[in-house]
């Protein structure tokens, strides 16, 4: 009776132990940096744009033309709210989005979309900071931006990870420009350096590139011929983007797949550009800080 006592708490003991290691390893909800970028989407005031409009805010973020201040200082006022709540946010060390990936091809992006008017607004925030001589606080907003894009293809899909691409390289045009015009001091050249050396790798493509892939599984669960094709380009895949040599192998692959299922494989080329775009742009600005 007492070696069945004993035996019980000590399995009492573990299972507590256990339960406790868990509660240790997962972050407490407010410590989720993705619920307050919800709390920022749901602060921002977009307005509507024309066309010719568009087009000058793009030349704008892609450094090819001037930023006026007059045009946006109203606009950057009215999501100032947004704007803190994003950058507060980004010193939280967890962002999980809460993603369902059992939804497959149905997989909510719309926070990817917002975030991407909200990382592009901070662009503009920065600019308006450092015309206001608030070069702190331009910094700032560039630290903060570079952590929040690379948060926005935190485990999600393929066009969630290019609208981060996109946004990282925004943010690293505009902290290479303003170390080209602005007398940045040595504190505030040493905080893009660290913001932009935490980027590490970038981002990650080719977990982004199986989940999508996975997603496709469905539409072929009943056809082995077709599932199996599926898995041997999912691994051509990912190693592809791994190793651009791997390109020709992952091409034969697909051609060799059903034609239903090869014509739906996003370019693989296409990515690897994109991501090599990101290598090159983080070397860029990783050597101009130095």
């Amino acid at each position: 009776m007492k070696h069945g006592t004993s035996i019980s708490s000590i399995a009492l003991a573990v299972l507590l132990s256990a339960t406790s290691a868990f509660a240790q390893r997962k972050p407490p909800l407010a410590e989720n940096a993705a619920l307050h970028y919800w709390s920022a989407f749901s602060e921002m005031e977009d307005s509507g744009i024309t066309g010719q409009e568009a087009k000058e805010l793009n030349a704008i973020l892609d450094g090819t033309a001037p930023y006026d201040d007059s045009k946006y200082k109203d606009l950057l006022e009215k999501n100032a709210l947004a704007l803190e709540v994003m950058a507060r946010a980004t010193s939280l060390p967890n962002c999980d989005w809460g993603l369902d990936y059992g939804l497959g091809e149905d997989l909510p992006v719309e926070y990817a979309r917002r975030a991407l008017t909200l990382g592009r607004l901070n662009v503009l925030y920065a600019f308006h900071l450092f015309i206001s001589d608030n070069k702190d606080g331009g910094v700032r907003a560039l630290a903060a931006g570079l952590r929040f894009s690379r948060d926005v293809g935190n485990a999600g899909s393929l066009f969630a990870t290019l609208i981060a691409k996109d946004l990282l390289v925004t943010h690293l045009k505009a902290a290479g420009s303003a170390v080209h015009l602005e007398q940045l001091s040595a504190a505030q050249r040493a905080r893009l350096q660290s913001a932009v050396s935490q980027l590490g790798d970038g981002l990650d493509w080719g977990t982004a590139a199986k989940r999508d892939l996975e997603a496709l599984r469905a539409h072929y669960a009943a056809d082995a011929q077709t599932s199996a094709a599926l898995t041997r380009i999912i691994s051509s895949y990912v190693a592809a983007l791994e190793d651009q040599s791997r390109l020709p192998v992952l091409g034969k692959t697909i051609d060799s797949a059903p034609q239903q299922l090869a014509s739906v494989i996003p370019s693989a080329k296409r990515v690897l550009e994109e991501k090599q775009d990101l290598n090159n742009k983080l070397l860029q600005t990783r050597a101009l800080l130095q």
